[in-house]
């Protein structure tokens, strides 16, 4: 992939916003875990605007990979951020 870092580091900053650390994209939809959910119905303004980028750099990911994917945030015991794209 081209542009790897700004992927981890744009689903890092989406994580330290929202919460965010799983998702899934499965045929061209977005499905979020349901804890998520819940924390996003506080930060739903801002989330709604950043929506439509998520969706965009789940595509991108979607057409390099040319197939589904589940993406996961984790910390390690350094506290850096992993992103696991399985």
């Amino acid at each position: 992939m081209n542009n790897l870092k700004h992927i981890e580091d744009y689903f890092i900053k989406l994580h330290r916003s929202f919460g965010i650390s799983e998702l899934s994209y499965q045929n061209r939809r977005l499905e979020l875990d349901e804890s998520n959910m819940k924390q996003l119905v506080f930060a739903s303004e801002a989330f709604d605007e950043e929506f439509e980028n998520l969706v965009d750099h789940c595509s991108m990911i979607y057409d390099e990979l040319q197939k589904g994917f589940s993406l996961k945030i984790r910390k390690d015991v350094n506290n850096n951020y992993l992103v696991n794209v399985i």
